[in-house]
């Protein structure tokens, strides 16, 4: 069977910088969740979903860490203006050890990347509302007011996101996709000089797989820190995002959210393809003139779908599932000539220079005469990533 659908925002944004196309898709929880208290629990009887979105702006440094097996691998601190309730963000960095971007900003129609050393900026039409994370926070707290009934009923429940809503998505959203989560209250706690309800929620059977850890103003609702951490292939990760110098109901001028770079900056507008999936590799290599690879994928891990994109760029691309983790590769008529970043090695597949990432979504990435090719991973080490990228190679004849 083929379908033919148009990409959603997130997969233009992959698009945009010049990542996977057509392959990531993004999945919510809907999990049975369990509720346990380590603590004297309050019950909660305000509106949390309003009482958030109610919030008229908010100033902060935000500032993100990721540690891997105990050791810093990155840190980049944000002045931050967010307006809850809408798409409008404002992320400037302050400083970074591994940054890909100096500024985010989005007026809730579109999003703005902006390169400041290439003088350039990828901008990215939003569609649809604000991504639910009043709803989240809401669904939250009813489950934790829900652990007295005797047997309460399985409600969608859902982490908040790791990043900001441009950054790429880490490892954790699948790390449990099969199995019983729980929550609970771990009392308060003082961030930055606020009252704060600590929140913590993990699979029911493996907390090393993935869990998170959420501080809630008591008045606002809004996540003042957030800890994340799952564990892959032995290494274990933890991203943790901490606002300080919080201000609310700052009023902010909608102008914040306008872009506001510099003259001379190149501003590119991808364009949306259109995307063909197919339910085997067999029925897209009968509709595609791009020779298919044929990668050494882990035993365990199923394809949940194969991609053909066409619009400014050609690609292909397969999406492969276990228990716990996922795994995309790309291959697509489009080069790329720019040195290793900041936080990426190099390595060679095939005698062909490649670049590895180990950020929060690892990934390999190449060239091969005409294509390009891309692998990614969530729940993956970045060394498996490169073992496939060696299985893939680049065949004679590209």
């Amino acid at each position: 069977m083929v379908t033919r659908h148009l990409t959603s925002e997130r997969l233009v944004l992959t698009i945009a910088t010049v990542v996977v196309v057509g392959v990531l898709a993004v999945a919510t929880w809907s999990l049975a969740f369990t509720t346990t208290s380590t603590a004297d629990q309050p019950q909660i009887d305000a509106d949390v979903q309003q009482r958030y979105e109610a919030i008229d702006g908010v100033t902060a440094t935000q500032t993100t860490t990721i540690t891997r097996n105990g050791t810093v691998a990155s840190r980049t601190t944000y002045e931050a203006t967010v307006q809850p309730g809408t798409q409008k963000k404002r992320l400037a960095v302050l400083n970074s050890t591994a940054r890909r971007y100096d500024l985010r900003v989005s007026n809730g129609s579109a999003l703005w990347l902006y390169n400041q050393n290439r003088a350039s900026a990828t901008r990215i039409s939003l569609s649809g509302t604000e991504s639910d994370r009043g709803a989240r926070l809401g669904r939250l707290f009813a489950r934790l007011n829900m652990s007295t009934a005797a047997d309460p009923a399985p409600q969608p429940v859902e982490p908040l996101p790791v990043v900001p809503q441009s950054e790429q998505r880490p490892a954790d959203v699948s790390a449990a996709a099969s199995g019983s989560m729980t929550v609970s209250y771990e009392g308060t706690e003082t961030v930055d000089g606020r009252e704060a309800y600590v929140v913590h929620v993990a699979p029911a059977n493996d907390t090393a797989a993935y869990e998170q850890t959420i501080w809630v103003d008591t008045q606002r609702f809004f996540p003042v820190k957030k800890r994340t951490a799952w564990t892959t292939d032995g290494e274990r990760t933890v991203v943790t995002t901490t606002h300080t110098n919080v201000s609310y109901d700052t009023g902010v001028s909608q102008d914040v959210f306008t872009p506001d770079f510099p003259d001379n900056t190149t501003v590119t507008v991808p364009e949306t393809p259109e995307t063909q999936t197919y339910e085997s590799v067999s029925a897209l290599e009968a509709d595609t003139d791009i020779r298919v690879p044929a990668p050494d994928i882990p035993p365990g891990y199923e394809l949940t779908y194969a991609t053909q994109t066409r619009g400014q760029i050609h690609s292909i691309g397969f999406r492969y599932v276990n228990r716990t983790s996922l795994i995309t590769i790309a291959k697509y008529d489009r080069l790329a000539d720019e040195p290793a970043q900041n936080g990426s090695e190099a390595v060679t597949i095939d005698g062909r220079p490649a670049q590895v990432s180990r950020d929060l979504t690892p990934s390999v990435s190449w060239n091969c005469e005409s294509y390009r090719y891309t692998i990614r991973g969530e729940g993956v080490s970045a060394d498996r990533l490169i073992a496939i990228g060696q299985s893939v190679g680049c065949p004679a004849g590209e």
